[in-house]
């Protein structure tokens, strides 16, 4: 296979049309995402053809949500994630002219001491010495182990045309919970730092009105459809060990 960047399309495309199938779960965080993103998806697709497409969506194109919800439940995108709507409706129409896409939101991932709990929380509080806390921190996180999530990726290739699936473990914590985990994590047990929703903005970028979001979803969808069974299901004692 040959190496290349979500912007070598000719490249995506024909590594496509030597697989079985394709997941899609690439990014590109410089500017003109939406773009990128776009134009990878739809070489991948054509490359995939009839076999099939999974594609990485994400929960936080719900917006805030009203109790426990599922796929279904109103779409209210934040600013940083509302470019996907559009694209992941291109990417299912394709279940109208022969195409195998699904496509696989995910909750907040955490787990092997990455993701993005790492990037904006534990490495800020361990130079700080103090964890970010956005607001009272009593907003629902919708949370999902790496492993879990990969185990549903996978699931998903034999999924019906035009699927869509939160990728959730039934993990709705408390944003002031895992704040408090995450402090054991970066060594500073207890300690965190409260900040407006203005001041994280202003520390973290636009990704800020996504932490604050108050999420509780179900994955009973994924679990009925496909068999998929989470199995880490201790996020807080996980959080605080990462």
């Amino acid at each position: 296979m040959s190496p290349g960047a979500l912007t070598d399309t000719d490249v995506l495309r024909e590594a496509a049309r030597r697989a079985d199938g394709v997941i899609h779960l690439g990014v590109d965080y410089a500017e003109g995402t939406a773009d990128v993103d776009r134009g990878a998806a739809e070489a991948l697709q054509d490359g995939a053809g009839s076999r099939p497409y999974v594609h990485t969506g994400g929960v936080w194109v719900y917006g805030d949500a009203d109790g426990v919800v599922d796929e279904d439940a109103p779409l209210r995108p934040p600013r940083i994630t509302a470019w996907r709507l559009e694209k992941e409706k291109r990417v299912l129409a394709r279940a109208a002219t022969g195409g195998r896409p699904v496509v696989v939101m995910p909750g907040l991932v955490y787990g092997r001491s990455g993701g993005l709990v790492q990037s904006f929380f534990v490495e800020p509080g361990r130079a700080a010495g103090a964890v970010p806390c956005i607001g009272d921190g009593s907003n629902h996180w919708a949370l999902v182990h790496v492993d879990d999530i990969a185990a549903l990726f996978v699931l998903a290739l034999n999924a019906p045309a035009g699927s869509v699936y939160a990728g959730v473990s039934g993990q709705n914590i408390p944003l002031a919970d895992v704040t408090r985990a995450l402090s054991h994590a970066a060594g500073c047990p207890g300690s965190l730092d409260s900040l407006t929703l203005d001041e994280a903005v202003q520390r973290m970028g636009p990704i800020a009105e996504a932490f604050v979001l108050d999420q509780q979803f179900t994955g009973a969808r994924a679990r009925r459809e496909l068999g998929w069974t989470p199995t880490r299901l201790d996020a807080l004692a996980e959080l605080a060990q990462d």
